[in-house]
């Protein structure tokens, strides 16, 4: 009885075992298409970038040595695929300018940017860090813990950040013209900025999203800095 039953069930089962095994087949191969076709788009997309990250690496060489040339500053490069660094003077400060990663950020955001650093005199009155709020993070992390707050056209404004080691010290440095200073310079969303100060080195440091490929536009950036750095100075 039971093989009967067998024997009619695979009767009717058989016809299909072809069509099975070809739709089995068409899947595979389907899927196998699929992946074929994540793996190209997923290649495409990286040649593209790439290609497109080295386009602007050549413009932003270009544009640097231009303005180094315009500055009188040096401009080296000494990798095909990294980008060039500048060094000089700028209104009487040291100038440097290179590609790194950033200290400022919430978890320390990843990505190159361009960092100019300018070395101003020294000293301060005393040690301490004036920043954009966004090294805020990075500033806790220092030993300081007292804090400069000004009134009406002497309060930095709350995109600034500041620990000093005393705040009675730093009051006669905060005239009205600095703080207008920093709170233009540091409020700049695109190129935070970070002055660090100690009895030994005053160091002001910007790390910009911008790429500067452009010479007309890093030219302008770079002597707004330097203006910056003047009245920021003691």
């Amino acid at each position: 009885m039971f093989d009967a039953q067998n024997r009619n069930i695979a009767f009717f089962i058989k016809p299909f075992n072809g069509k099975i095994a070809c739709l089995v087949i068409w899947i595979r191969g389907f899927a196998l298409n699929i992946w074929f076709v994540v793996w190209v788009f997923i290649a495409t997309f990286i040649l593209g970038t790439s290609v497109w990250s080295y386009a602007i690496l050549l413009r932003q060489k270009k544009a640097w040595q231009v303005v180094s040339d315009k500055l009188n500053l040096r401009y080296t490069s000494t990798a095909t695929f990294r980008s060039a660094t500048l060094k000089g003077l700028i209104n009487g400060f040291e100038i440097d300018v290179y590609a790194d990663q950033p200290l400022a950020g919430k978890f320390r955001d990843g990505g190159s940017r361009t960092i100019i650093e300018l070395t101003l005199k020294a000293p301060m009155p005393t040690q301490g860090v004036i920043g954009s709020v966004t090294f805020k993070n990075f500033m806790d992390g220092m030993l300081l813990l007292d804090k400069y707050v000004g009134e009406g056209a002497l309060a930095l404004s709350p995109e600034v950040y500041n620990k000093v080691r005393s705040a009675e010290e730093m009051k006669d440095y905060f005239t009205k013209e600095r703080v207008a200073t920093l709170n233009s310079l540091m409020a700049l969303k695109t190129s935070p900025s970070l002055l660090i100060f100690s009895p030994d080195l005053t160091l002001l440091r910007i790390e910009s999203t911008d790429p500067f490929d452009d010479a007309v536009r890093f030219e302008k950036f770079l002597t707004r800095v330097g203006e910056a750095a003047k009245i920021i100075s003691i």
